[in-house]
């Protein structure tokens, strides 16, 4: 007798369980999702201009995160070990404060 609304109480519907979600995930979701449709919407429009705008745009947009990434040392921890190569040759911002001009 005892045991059944324990077990009542620990079943939650998928309505309870959306519920306890966090609004911030919310947030995210919907911002993701307009994010998505923004860059599809970018990505028709300079299409057509030209054909090969989208990819110039793209093209540059990936070589400022990389530059930045470099200089920065803010890049996913995944891909460390290649941006440990690029830093070798890219500047960084270790660099400029360890660096004394000559007087």
């Amino acid at each position: 007798m005892l045991a059944s609304p324990i077990l009542a109480a620990a079943k939650l519907t998928v309505w309870e369980k959306l519920q306890a979600v966090p609004r911030e995930t919310w947030l995210s979701l919907l911002l993701t999702m307009f994010v998505i449709w923004l860059i599809v919407r970018v990505w028709k429009s300079l299409q057509e201009v030209n054909e090969i705008v989208p990819w110039v745009a793209l093209l540059t947009l990936g070589t400022t995160v990389v530059l930045y990434w470099t200089y920065e040392r803010t890049e996913p921890k995944l891909l460390s070990p290649i941006f440990n190569q690029l830093a070798k040759v890219l500047p960084t911002r270790i660099e400029y404060k360890e660096f004394s001009p000559p007087r």
